[in-house]
């Protein structure tokens, strides 16, 4: 799997987190492209292979996670089943402890009350733990009941997290060690972050903080190899930003990249898909979940360009980052809230990212980001006028559906 550093090219401080004794609980501090993920996986490949070692299970907060890192355990010769949504592990332990999970009004698993039911159960029995281990990737929006019932259910618990990531709840820097019992070791990431410059200035435009922004902005450890810096396009209107994406795209695609196209809500995942879908262009979408809390897995293997939502994409990482239709009524979230998904979006890139919205619409915060880089010239913006001419322009659309 192209995204899987292999172990032998793992940095010293990448190593020594994968081969950190479990006597105590291990935090793993890291921003963005730090390699948690990376380190997370490694990690369970080592604590299986311990002599007598029980199951060992690598939990996320998302399903597009869980599929993303299944895509690599083959790999590693992991069980694709030991990598499990939180709340998809407590589904199945409550069945397993006390019975059918109970639902909420609308038919879907109530996976509040199935935490609640779980936690008071493991609390009441004191039993062995079930599990030698749990490693939990993006742990930030995760709450303290839920690593108190991590800690019952297994001898050792890692947690790999970025506070500046969190968007499901709004977690402090100190509060996961702290939950932990205050005894867990911790290891720093930061000094791994992969990502270009420009991508790191780019993001720097989401963080609040200045004092925060500087400290992120020293972590890039990556030099900038090519000149292409990230790029707006201020649309014209709805068919221009369209027209304009899939220029983009094929361009990425042509590059052999792998690509996400991320957008602020869930309709316009849908909407965008199937346009590319009459573009000719098959995409990877994100999935969406019955009421019996399935879902089909997420294709990351297929070379397919990703459909996600910005939520869905958190802990995912990509060459290239498409984000069109940054108007700002598709960006009502609180202001705070808002910057975290733009900075989780931007940062999911290695390489390069493309910004998108109508003029005289685009979300206050992207214009002032792509402002502060072109002051710089270390950001471009366009309008219809500036893009390069449309190759075949008044062609008839493909309708072969080439999988490209």
């Amino acid at each position: 799997m192209i995204w899987l550093t292999p172990a032998d090219r793992l940095t010293a401080v990448q190593s020594a987190a994968v081969r950190a004794p479990t006597a105590a609980p291990l935090v793993l501090r890291g921003g963005p492209g730090s390699g948690k993920t990376v380190v997370i996986l490694h990690r369970a490949r080592h604590l299986t292979d311990a002599p007598g070692a029980g199951p060992v299970k690598v939990l996320v907060y998302t399903n597009v996670l869980r599929d993303f890192i299944r895509s690599a355990v083959e790999d590693l010769r992991l069980d694709a089943g030991s990598v499990l949504t939180f709340d998809h592990w407590c589904r199945l332990e409550h069945e397993r402890l006390i019975g059918d999970p109970p639902l909420d009004a609308k038919g879907f698993p109530d996976f509040l009350r199935i935490r609640g039911d779980l936690l008071r159960r493991m609390r009441r029995a004191r039993a062995e733990p079930a599990l030698e281990a749990v490693l939990v990737d993006e742990g930030q929006d995760l709450d303290a009941d839920c690593y108190a019932l991590l800690q019952l259910a297994a001898r050792h618990v890692t947690v790999a997290f970025d506070s500046r990531q969190a968007i499901y709840r709004d977690a402090g820097s100190d509060d996961i060690p702290a939950t932990l019992g205050g005894r867990a070791a911790q290891i720093d990431l930061t000094s791994t972050y992969r990502a270009c410059p420009f991508v790191v200035d780019l993001a720097c435009g989401f963080i609040e903080d200045p004092t925060q922004r500087e400290v992120f902005r020293s972590q890039a450890a990556t030099v900038q190899e090519e000149r292409q810096t990230p790029l707006l396009y201020r649309a014209a209107d709805e068919d221009d930003e369209r027209r304009r994406l899939v220029e983009v795209l094929r361009e990425r695609l042509h590059r052999n990249e792998r690509v996400a196209i991320l957008f602020p809500t869930l309709r316009q995942v849908k909407d965008y898909a199937a346009f590319l879908r009459t573009e000719g262009i098959l995409a990877s979408r994100q999935p969406e979940t019955d009421r019996q809390g399935r879902r089909p897995s997420m294709d990351f293997e297929g070379g397919r360009p990703a459909v996600l939502t910005f939520h869905s994409a958190k802990g995912l990482t990509f060459d290239s980052v498409l984000i069109p239709g940054l108007s700002t009524s598709a960006l009502r979230a609180a202001r705070d809230a808002a910057g975290r998904m733009l900075f989780v979006a931007v940062t999911r890139a290695t390489r390069w990212v493309y910004m998108s919205g109508p003029s005289g619409r685009i979300d206050g915060r992207v214009d002032a980001a792509f402002a502060a880089l072109v002051a710089r010239r270390r950001g471009t913006v366009q309008s219809r006028a500036d893009a390069p001419p449309t190759p075949g322009q008044g062609a008839r659309r493909r309708d072969d559906l080439t999988d490209i």
